[in-house]
């Protein structure tokens, strides 16, 4: 299960491979420069679809929010349709038909009518649906996060929230990172500065060595960000955009440049161990390297399970 789950993910979005690390307890004081104010200011408004970015703006008309109709294809196999003559919009699913049209409440699922909280609207074109009727009609967990101006619409998967709670590190590891994503920034998250294509892109996952609880995110060596799992759920604790020039951040051991913004709180890694672990498409493989302030203790790499980032690391428990 867990395989298929990450196979879908790689599919999708190989772009999105984060790197994440596991940390412990312990924090210090964020630096949030004025890039970060910059960054919130101007944010507009984003979803999230099962962590994947939604491929259209978000619209938000007399305090309710709209996501485009399409971005339900991240939700499952659906298949959309729109009659030009009835003005009706349809949505296929391997079991389900639905029917709805612009600026109307009413909706048919396999013949049954229903009532919308909002009605649909179409914006350049476009249909925008509403993000709670998403959730009434399509059975998805929806939220809306004013602060960081983010939509979530996810769908929780037991076998994911199995699979993170087991006893294998690899495989719990593999489901950590693929857990529902939340932010706790309390602002707009930062953005990645410095695109890549798939096969030019560097990720690494670091995990406290023998953990699965907290994990980074680095895209590039630009943009970090700071995971903590509770409850079924990932939450976004920290990011910073990492710059050039050479320094320190922190006891973040690892990182080896200076940051130009930060934002929350920036978590701890004093007398920890860690295992990073980087994934090549190319190379079909993935290497590891255990590390700690003094630097490297052991490094190797190996093929992962088929649809997988992770390995066992010899003598991690």
């Amino acid at each position: 299960m867990m395989k298929n789950i990450h196979s879908v993910w790689q599919q999708k979005k190989w772009k999105l491979i984060l790197a994440a690390s596991i940390l412990t307890a312990g924090t210090a004081p964020a630096l949030l420069s004025p890039h970060v104010v910059e960054a919130a200011t101007n944010h507009k408004p984003t979803a999230y679809i099962n962590n994947i970015p939604a491929s259209y703006d978000v619209v938000i008309r007399q305090g309710v929010t709209y996501v485009a109709l399409t971005e339900l294809q991240f939700l499952g196999n659906y298949t959309f349709g729109y009659n030009n003559k009835t003005k009706e919009i349809s949505i296929q699913t391997d079991r389900d038909k639905y029917i709805l049209a612009p600026n109307t409440k009413t909706i048919t699922k396999n013949g049954q009518t229903a009532t919308l909280a909002a009605a649909p609207i179409l914006v350049n074109g476009k249909a925008m649906l509403p993000l709670r009727a998403i959730g009434d009609a399509f059975g998805a967990q929806v939220s809306w996060n004013q602060a960081a101006k983010e939509a979530y619409i996810y769908q929780t998967d037991t076998a994911l929230v199995k699979a993170y709670n087991g006893n294998d590190l690899v495989t719990a590891r593999e489901a950590a990172i693929h857990l529902p994503r939340f932010s706790k920034l309390g602002q707009p998250r930062l953005e990645l500065r410095e695109e890549r294509g798939d096969v030019d892109s560097t990720t690494a996952y670091i995990f406290e060595q023998g953990k699965k609880d907290r994990f980074f995110i680095n895209e590039n060596n630009n943009l970090i960000s700071y995971y903590e799992v509770k409850n079924g759920q990932a939450l976004l604790k920290w990011q910073a955009n990492l710059g050039n020039g050479s320094g320190t951040l922190g006891d973040l051991f690892f990182v080896k440049t200076k940051p130009y913004a930060e934002a929350g709180t920036r978590p701890s890694l004093a007398g920890k161990t860690i295992v990073s672990f980087r994934y090549s498409l190319m190379a079909e493989e993935t290497s590891y390297t255990v590390t700690n302030k003094a630097g490297s203790v052991a490094e190797g790499a190996a093929v992962p399970s088929k649809g997988s980032i992770f390995v066992n690391v010899p003598d991690e428990k």
